[in-house]
């Protein structure tokens, strides 16, 4: 593991964030938000915003190594790992550790798989990820809104 990111991965543990991320030359960014939602804010704002960094995540599923991917990052952390966020990182040659290696990403229900991760199942490129994720979370977005009151 590179400097920076066991440097991210200390930072992750110590301050008890969901989230740090760490590019070359900038302050980092620790993030408690929840799933993809610190990187996709990221990268709304810029495509390559992980240029030359490094992403330490309590969660590596492949909807966030794709992303991760399509920002730039040099090297990736998850205290949790799927099966298929290592096959992507190996694809491309990204750098990667984690604690633990699971099948898959759960939904938060623990009732099977997370819908981020069901909607880029079969998605490789991660500009098309992006675009995949944005309608999903959108959708997801819109069908908590209608739900009925209890």
């Amino acid at each position: 593991m590179n400097d920076r990111l066991e440097q991210a991965v200390a930072l992750l543990k110590e301050k008890q964030v969901s989230c740090v991320i760490w590019i070359e030359g900038k302050e980092p960014i620790l993030s408690d938000e929840i799933g993809i939602k610190p990187l996709m804010k990221e990268l709304r704002k810029e495509r390559h915003a992980f240029e030359h960094g490094v992403i330490a995540d309590k969660v590596i599923g492949k909807a966030a190594a794709l992303m991760a991917i399509l920002g730039g990052a040099k090297a990736v952390y998850g205290q949790v790992l799927s099966e298929s966020a290592e096959k992507i990182l190996q694809i491309y040659g990204i750098e990667y550790a984690y604690e633990e290696k699971v099948p898959y990403i759960e939904n938060r229900t623990k009732t099977g798989q997370c819908p981020l991760e069901e909607s880029v199942v079969s998605v490789d490129d991660p500009e098309k990820a992006f675009e995949v994720l944005e309608e999903t979370i959108a959708g997801l977005m819109r069908k908590n809104f209608q739900r009925p009151a209890k």
